[in-house]
């Protein structure tokens, strides 16, 4: 029978979050369990950078915003457990007090997980990343109107504002639910897009199969941005074409 390893990672800058982690590391040495520690978060014999980790699972303390970016680093296609050690924490399964319960059921193999879609941004005809959230289309220049051809399948239209979210179903209660977009199942099979305040304001946020592919592009007056995650910035020349990426596990709350 394989050992099972145990992934730490988090949020450096996060005191509460490595104080945490050093005492959920504190119970899996007392009960001889194997682990390895990202090193760009805590220093210990067993630090490793988080895209050579082994762990089938990976706890990552901190919040929200942390956990995006561990799925962006990881290559293993590990299960993630959320430790909240932030403010919101929409996408956590435990509160950093709650070490010892959330530990429990780790090791237990009581804990579920779900299979969470994520979005390829392609830029350019190139992969640039994939987004747990959403990605974000925007002017370069904060204040300026976007004017953009938008396909989605065979359907095409001309669009203005102030740019476009096209999100996964874990975004639907992010960036694209404050713009007016539907909340929408962390596991359906759908992808949101929505137009930030439009010209037209026929053009209503839309609920679209996970299968068809939104192209973006033809844009007028200006340079544009895509952000993933709220994270990651990458200038657009000509085109942005965004599709179904590889999906992630998500420790659900309990």
């Amino acid at each position: 029978m394989k050992r099972q390893i145990i992934g730490i990672t988090g949020r450096k800058i996060n005191p509460l979050a490595r104080k945490a982690a050093k005492l959920a590391i504190g119970i899996l040495q007392k009960r001889n369990i194997a682990f390895e520690v990202d090193s760009n978060f805590l220093k210990s014999k067993s630090s490793k950078p988080l895209q050579k980790f082994r762990s089938g699972i990976v706890l990552s303390f901190g919040g929200d915003g942390t956990l995006l970016q561990v799925f962006r680093e990881l290559k293993k296609n590990s299960s993630v457990v959320g430790i909240n050690c932030g403010s919101r924490g929409f996408l956590q399964s435990f509160h950093h007090s709650e070490i010892e319960f959330a530990l429990q059921k780790v090791l237990s193999g009581r804990l579920k997980f779900e299979e969470r879609a994520r979005i390829v941004a392609k830029i350019d005809g190139k992969v640039v990343g994939q987004a747990l959230n959403e990605v974000l289309i925007v002017p370069a220049k904060a204040g300026r109107l976007l004017k953009y051809k938008l396909k989605i399948g065979t359907e095409q239209r001309y669009e203005s504002g102030d740019g476009l979210i096209v999100a996964t179903p874990t975004g639907s209660t992010a960036h694209a639910l404050s713009a007016g977009g539907p909340i929408v199942k962390g596991n359906a099979k759908v992808f949101v897009v929505v137009s930030m305040n439009p010209v037209d304001w026929s053009h209503r946020p839309l609920i679209i199969n996970d299968h068809e592919k939104v192209l973006v592009y033809e844009f007028e007056k200006g340079k544009a941005q895509a952000i993933i995650d709220g994270q990651q910035r990458f200038s657009i020349k000509k085109k942005v074409e965004i599709l179904k990426g590889r999906p992630v596990r998500l420790a659900r709350k309990y």
